[in-house]
């Protein structure tokens, strides 16, 4: 039997009364989130959740189930949002056995007509908001051990629960099972996202099996081809290439490389084609995936926290020019995405900065919350807290596949990816691709942040992203050439009808666009990230 058994699902699914009967049965402590809360506070959730607000009321969640997880061989009943947090999920599944309690709509809405209590995530159309609500967490209840049918009578129930947690927990842990909107004329409607620890070959083989009908095509990095066995032993070995990953290989000539080597075994168009590396290793792979046939089946297997968080998710595929980075390439989404976090145990610091980079960029685009978690706990993710690096990862992806799914081609709000890209991108035109990109990006995003505070940002967050990004390590200047690093924005790809397009941050959270930068706010913007502010001025 596992430490724990915990209990997830919507409201409704009789979390409460299964786990009150399992721990009768088996004599082991009860856990009741929404009880203990209620106990402690004095109220119960739905009164809080109205009362102080939901984000109010899910700081006293995570707290409770802080509290259940060092209770020894617990039956844990969540609440129907506990496992909403990365956090809160990364300590329930790392407590025991996680199972879904699962039931139609229709039934979890007649249970609920039944109490008392008026379920606030409940309110105005009940029958709707169930099914936003389902859809909007069935991504973190598909990753639980094992889907239990609550539909059926209480003992009954009691029984498959006992049965399941019988069977144990795997050493490994899917943390989220999603499937998303896959915006493209070409190939399937949905894709698969599927992020955890320590994933087995069983996850692998699951995530490939709906995504390639035939051969696959492996393109590697030679570096985690190498440091990451089991994941290698994990894929098919009849087709593998190998390439160099860094922005210097990240040409159209290796992609023609790719496209002859694929077309001489024979690789056929539903053969899919799975990049297994860094950015700019799925940026390649996409490309000639893009490219093969007109298009075959792309599958992205991210191995450094940069992919992870953002290079792999959203669609956007290419391979450099000399002038301008990302300059020629595609929309091609992939059909599924499988990330385990444990691949990051292998990256040096340098390679977790390049990521971190992406995801306090993420936080401040459009999460208070995430970009609150870099700043406190940035420093020991980076070190070695896998907890708080799954969250931090985990809310990025969050972020961007929201702002993707409501602008699947950049004409709008997807352009605010970009903060700190437009100058960082110049910068490693400017190094030849030598400058790593989070690092790049950290510059350009304290030069956006200067131009900000001159249009009336809010007060002292400047300062604030300069402590954040030394308190983690960061180069908080560089020297470089200003003048080849304005000719590198003059070949930017956001250019439109010859004006530059900027994402400037307001405040946390809040960024704006504008395409009115003059050169007196950029040279001043460049002098402050200069570490010769001398030579800037003169250029």
């Amino acid at each position: 039997m596992p430490d724990a058994i915990v209990l997830a699902g919507l409201s409704g699914s009789g979390k409460s009364s299964v786990a009150r009967a399992v721990a009768e049965r088996l004599g082991r402590p009860l856990v009741d989130l929404d009880a203990e809360i209620e106990r402690s506070e004095g109220a119960h959730p739905s009164v809080l959740i109205r009362e102080r607000g939901e984000t109010a009321f899910r700081a006293l969640e995570s707290a409770a189930v802080r509290r259940a997880c060092t209770v020894q061989r617990a039956v844990i009943a969540c609440g129907g949002g506990a496992v909403i947090d990365p956090l809160n999920r990364w300590a329930l599944w790392d407590a025991g056995a996680v199972l879904w309690l699962d039931a139609p709509d229709e039934v979890l809405l007649a249970r609920l007509a039944r109490h008392e209590e008026q379920r606030p995530m409940l309110d105005g159309d009940a029958a709707r908001r169930m099914a936003e609500l389902r859809a909007s967490r069935e991504p973190y209840y598909r990753a639980a051990d094992r889907r239990i049918d609550a539909s059926a009578p209480l003992e009954t129930v009691v029984e498959s629960v006992v049965r399941a947690a019988r069977d144990g927990r795997p050493t490994w842990r899917r943390l989220y099972d999603a499937e998303v909107r896959r915006d493209h004329p070409m190939g399937p409607a949905k894709a698969r996202i599927v992020l955890g620890r320590d994933l087995d070959d069983g996850v692998f083989d699951d995530v490939l099996a709906s995504a390639s009908t035939g051969i696959p095509v492996v393109v590697t990095d030679r570096r985690p081809a190498g440091l990451l066995p089991d994941l290698m032993a994990a894929l098919p070995a009849e087709r593998r290439l190998s390439i160099s990953a860094g922005e210097r290989h990240k040409r159209l000539r290796a992609v023609e490389r790719l496209l002859e080597a694929a077309s001489a075994m024979g690789a056929e168009r539903s053969d899919a084609w799975i990049a297994v590396g860094g950015g700019t290793t799925t940026d390649l792979v996409g490309a000639a995936a893009a490219l093969y046939l007109r298009g075959v089946p792309f599958v992205a297997l991210p191995t450094t926290w940069l992919a992870m968080a953002d290079a792999a998710i959203g669609g956007k595929v290419g391979v450099d020019l000399s002038a301008a980075k990302n300059a020629a390439g595609a929309f091609w989404p992939p059909v599924a995405i499988a990330a385990d976090v444990a691949a990051l145990r292998t990256l040096p610091r340098a390679r977790r900065l390049d990521g971190m980079a992406e995801s306090l960029k993420s936080g401040l685009i459009g999460d208070p919350a995430l970009w609150q978690l870099v700043a406190t706990r940035g420093r020991p993710a980076l070190r070695g807290d896998e907890a708080a690096r799954y969250a931090i990862i985990d809310r990025s992806i969050q972020l961007k596949l929201g702002v993707v799914d409501r602008d699947p081609f950049e004409r709008g709000e997807r352009r605010t990816l970009n903060l700190g890209h437009t100058i960082g991108h110049a910068l490693e035109v400017e190094s030849g691709y030598r400058l790593r990109h989070g690092q790049a990006v950290v510059l350009g995003l304290r030069a956006v942040a200067a131009i900000a505070r001159g249009r009336g940002a809010e007060p002292g967050l400047a300062e604030e992203i300069d402590s954040v990004l030394a308190d983690l390590g960061y180069a908080l200047q560089r020297s470089f050439d200003a003048d080849a690093v304005r000719r590198a924005l003059g070949s930017d790809k956001k250019r439109h009808r010859g004006r530059q397009r900027w994402v400037l941050p307001m405040a946390v959270g809040r960024v704006i666009e504008a395409d009115d930068v003059s050169d007196a706010e950029l040279a001043a913007a460049l002098r402050l990230i200069a570490l010769d502010p001398r030579k800037a001025a003169a250029a």
